[in-house]
């Protein structure tokens, strides 16, 4: 069984479709679905497609990582050795989360039927303190060159 997975990881590798690529497309798709949810439920297609990119581009940053990592599941393996220092460099894991909870919470302002101007600072500032909070809890993975 250990050598049916080791084949499946290889031609994963070796094929036109990487992790990279599926994080792109699904955060594309983010886009897509959220500005539909947005024409649909809040009759304002900016607010939706701004919360969709705020999503897709988190889920274009976590999704290829969550992909990576074997199957105990430990991001630490993939962090590099000479990661002593947190937010010493872009945060690739809590940027994900970071931007997917600025989307997040920039959609509930507008089911709350809060302006633009008010609901892109809140998203912005969750934003800011979900990747603060996450970069020093995670380990700084990375995916293997």
């Amino acid at each position: 069984m250990a050598e049916t997975r080791k084949q499946d990881a290889a031609a994963f590798e070796e094929g036109p479709i990487t992790p990279t690529r599926i994080g792109l497309v699904a955060g594309m798709m983010d886009v897509v679905v959220f500005a539909a949810v947005g024409y649909i439920a809040l009759e304002d297609v900016a607010t939706g497609g701004i919360s969709g990119l705020l999503v897709g581009i988190g889920v274009f940053l976590f999704l290829p990582l969550f992909m990576a990592v074997d199957e105990d599941g430990e991001f630490s393996e993939l962090a590099p050795a000479t990661d002593g220092t947190p937010l010493r460099e872009f945060h690739r894991l809590a940027g994900g989360f970071g931007f997917s909870a600025a989307g997040m919470v920039l959609l509930a302002t507008g089911f709350a039927e809060l302006e633009l101007l008010v609901g892109l600072p809140a998203a912005l500032l969750a934003g800011v303190v979900v990747y603060l909070g996450a970069g020093f809890v995670m380990p700084n993975a990375q995916l293997p060159q």
